[in-house]
């Protein structure tokens, strides 16, 4: 088991020895940076919970149907909840499939995709179908632009093939947009307490939640409720890369399973692996998937840095760009993409020792920090939320 999850070695032994030993705890926290690894684990997870097989090692290559139905994120005894990095991780999966068509890369794309599509599973939505309404024929389409390039799929011919992986990007950002998914609504999250309390079709059911910190109230209170008595052999898998932003009742009822930042060695494993291509010197995978699907973040967010550094007022253009460059990416999740960016810079700042004090870039990160809550937790518009972020930097210089 977790043969496909490269380096965390603390932390898959761990989850290794309590899985074998069935001491697993009904919830358990899964923290640390992101591209470290915590997602991939915590579906390896829910597959070998979920296994129906004979062999107590649950290996990946495991032939019983539930594991077949986990390798194709298809399983019903599993839910997915909460916002990623989605149309970046497709674009990535997209790209590595035009360079290499084996099926391991069709697996890693056909993931990619269901990883955003499960999130608007019927079970959740029930009783407020309305608010996907838009999702449904998208979802429908994905299908079809999918099942050719699916692991047992009849590949397109040479002059359709580029321009369908193409396609299907352009409608996973679409779809991904029908929905704030990070901001997961108080009645989905009580859906999810109403699937946990029914009979499972196998030995477990798994819920994974992603970016668990970013929850609203309502619907922090409402899975409290249902990680103060979880139904036997139900397992609630909360994920998150900020740990002290959790609410503390959720952290005293959770597990903490911490993941480390990969070295460059294990980054270029997973590269090497997992995208079967070949790593810059000491490219983390943050870095790679960058590269792959930066869409010009890494430049907008330099210059908007000057202007904030040399205190000239910054030009409606550029904050237009900016704006325009993450709606393509997804309002919630380009903002953060560009946010990452300017954090990035600001780490460079602080380790070249430069004109900046690093009283000012601890500001800044602050400054950062608020920005995603405005975004993330209230809705603002990311428009303002730039100009906001822009004035409050400026005025620390």
């Amino acid at each position: 088991m977790f043969e496909n999850v490269i380096g965390q070695e603390p932390v898959i032994s761990r989850l290794t020895t309590e899985a074998l030993a069935g001491i697993l705890p009904p919830t358990l926290l899964f923290h640390g940076p992101d591209y470290s690894g915590k997602s991939s684990t915590a579906l390896e997870l829910a597959r070998v919970l979920t296994c129906t097989g004979n062999d107590d090692s649950v290996p990946w290559g495991c032939t019983c149907r539930s594991c077949l139905q986990q390798r194709h994120l298809l399983h019903p005894d599993t839910l997915l909840l909460g916002g990623r990095y989605f149309s970046r991780e497709i674009a990535v999966a997209a790209t590595a499939l035009k360079r290499d068509k084996r099926v391991a890369l069709r697996y890693l794309l056909e993931r990619s995709v269901r990883k955003l599509t499960r999130r608007f599973d019927p079970v959740l939505w029930e009783g407020e179908e309305g608010r996907i309404k838009k999702a449904e024929p998208l979802i429908g389409e994905l299908e079809e632009l999918l099942s050719p390039y699916l692991p047992d799929g009849e590949l397109p011919d040479d002059r359709h093939y580029v321009k369908g992986l193409d396609s299907i990007a352009a409608v996973c950002e679409k779809l991904a947009a029908v929905q704030p998914l990070d901001a997961v609504p108080v009645h989905v999250v009580r859906r999810l307490s109403h699937w946990s309390h029914l009979a499972a079709a196998g030995p477990a059911k798994v819920a994974i939640i992603e970016n668990i910190d970013r929850l609203h109230e309502s619907s922090r209170n409402a899975l409290l409720k249902t990680l103060e008595e979880p139904p036997h052999g139900v397992y609630f898998v909360l994920v998150t890369q900020r740990r002290g932003a959790v609410m503390q009742t959720i952290l005293s009822r959770a597990r903490a399973y911490g993941f480390a930042t990969r070295d460059a060695e294990q980054s270029s494993s997973v590269i090497e692996r997992i995208f079967r291509d070949t790593p810059t010197n000491s490219a983390s995978i943050r870095d790679y998937f960058i590269s792959i699907d930066g869409r010009g973040l890494r430049p907008l967010a330099e210059r908007f840095l000057e202007c904030c550094l040399t205190g000239d007022d910054i030009e409606l253009s550029l904050l237009d760009e900016i704006a325009q460059t993450i709606a393509s990416l997804g309002a919630g999740e380009g903002f953060r993409y560009f946010l990452e960016e300017l954090g990035d810079l600001m780490r460079t700042m602080l380790r070249s020792g430069g004109a900046v004090p690093p009283r000012v870039l601890g500001v800044w990160r602050s400054a950062l920090g608020r920005a995603a809550v405005r975004v993330d937790a209230y809705n603002i518009a990311v428009s303002r939320a730039l100009e906001g972020l822009y004035y409050a930097m400026r005025r620390t210089v």
